[in-house]
């Protein structure tokens, strides 16, 4: 079990670093007014995968996908998600004016990539091939980076040129990760007679879930973007950037969290909140431990990565949002895996709300943009005691309905 959650940890970490490097080279190559507008389309991107994972990913790890007629329903999920969430980013990109047209088609084909290659990487990580994950996402990178640095060479690079390079990695990812997926798990099925009904029961409420940290900072960034401008953003999605391997880790083992309380659930075993404390405590001394690096780090690293020194107290504050992030990981994995996905998802979208407010509050006070991931983290904190509050009054977990 050690050796699967550093795979997890592996894998979160190929894939958050993968971002990253993305990141750095939009920041480096294009400048930061131009981070600034591609960290709200990378948002959008991610908030749309959120969707996928949660709708499609936990419902394939939770239920019974070995019957032909869930396998179907998951299919078809796939395929009206990802249509319907490519379609609504083109025209949402276009007819705000953010982007133009030929920019916002290949905005919408890279967002249906990542959202085919997030199931490809959700039956890998089903089956703990961690490794085999990670394998998947360079191989995409390699390709993004390699069509990115040879426009680069031309002189013709443009944000539309990175959204293409993302789209093609995303692609030949989907094929690589899929010839790994174990054979008795490589097979699509006919449609007909589709069980989609239980896959959007259960999906439903893990999808709404799990956009609601991707729409959190989506929101954040369009209030800085109108109360402080684009810059602004840029700097406050840096210092984001910065902190994101202590959060690659929490979601690392956040994906082994899930499968492995999934697979105590099929075996009619139920996961402890006693197990979930453990990782909470180990968690919060891991984050204490980076962030004592982080900080010390700024002033040499940051402007390495980003050409700019990013604010110190902007990255203490994100840093205080993934201690949160570590309190409430545990806790939704356990609660959701044993029917109480419902439950999990109201007291997560009230911690958002709140989040939400809050930021509004202090930007009308005059507050500094890096200071409010500090709202952030105290509203996620209070939802991770309301998450150990339900599984502890819950007594024992449910098996969700297949």
């Amino acid at each position: 079990m050690k050796r699967k959650a550093l795979g997890a940890v592996i894998a979160q970490a190929a894939q958050a670093g993968i971002g990253l490097l993305l990141q750095i080279l939009v920041a480096r190559l294009l400048g930061i007014d131009e981070y600034g507008r591609f960290a709200i389309l990378y948002g959008v991107v991610i908030v749309a995968t959120a969707v996928v994972t949660g709708l499609i990913g936990d419902s394939l790890v939770v239920l019974e996908r070995s019957q032909r007629a869930i396998r179907a329903g998951l299919q078809a999920m796939l395929l009206i998600t990802s249509a319907v969430l490519a379609a609504g980013a083109f025209l949402t990109a276009w007819l705000t004016g953010f982007s133009d047209a030929l920019e916002a088609a290949i905005f919408a084909v890279a967002l249906a990539a990542f959202a085919v290659e997030e199931i490809v990487r959700r039956l890998l990580i089903a089956h703990m091939s961690f490794v085999r994950t990670a394998a998947t996402d360079i191989s995409g990178f390699l390709v993004a980076i390699a069509i990115i640095l040879i426009v680069n060479a031309t002189g013709t690079l443009s944000l539309g040129v990175f959204l293409a390079g993302i789209a093609a990695g995303q692609i030949v990812a989907t094929v690589i990760g899929w010839l790994l997926v174990p054979r008795s798990d490589r097979h699509l099925v006919g449609l007909r007679g589709a069980a989609i009904a239980p896959v959007w029961r259960y999906g439903m409420w893990r999808g709404l879930q799990q956009v609601l940290r991707p729409s959190l900072f989506t929101v954040l960034r369009l209030l800085v973007l109108a109360g402080a401008g684009l810059t602004a953003v840029g700097l406050l999605e840096a210092a984001r950037t910065y902190t994101s391997p202590l959060i690659l880790v929490i979601g690392g083992l956040s994906s082994f969290l899930f499968v492995r309380f999934a697979d105590q659930h099929r075996a009619g075993t139920g996961g402890s909140v006693r197990e979930a404390d453990r990782v909470v405590g180990f968690l919060l001394i891991g984050t204490v431990l980076m962030s004592v690096v982080a900080v010390a780090l700024v002033p040499w690293v940051s402007p390495l990565l980003f050409d700019v020194e990013v604010d110190p107290l902007a990255v203490v504050a994100w840093l205080a949002y993934g201690m949160s992030v570590a309190i409430v990981t545990p806790y939704g994995a356990l609660g959701a895996v044993g029917g109480k996905q419902v439950a999990v998802f109201l007291i997560r979208l009230s911690d958002t709300v709140l989040a939400i407010i809050a930021v509004i509050v202090m930007l009308a006070w005059g507050a500094e943009p890096s200071t409010l991931p500090f709202a952030l983290a105290v509203a996620s904190m209070l939802g991770g005691l309301g998450l150990r509050w339900l599984v502890v009054a819950d007594g024992r977990t449910e098996r969700p309905p297949r």
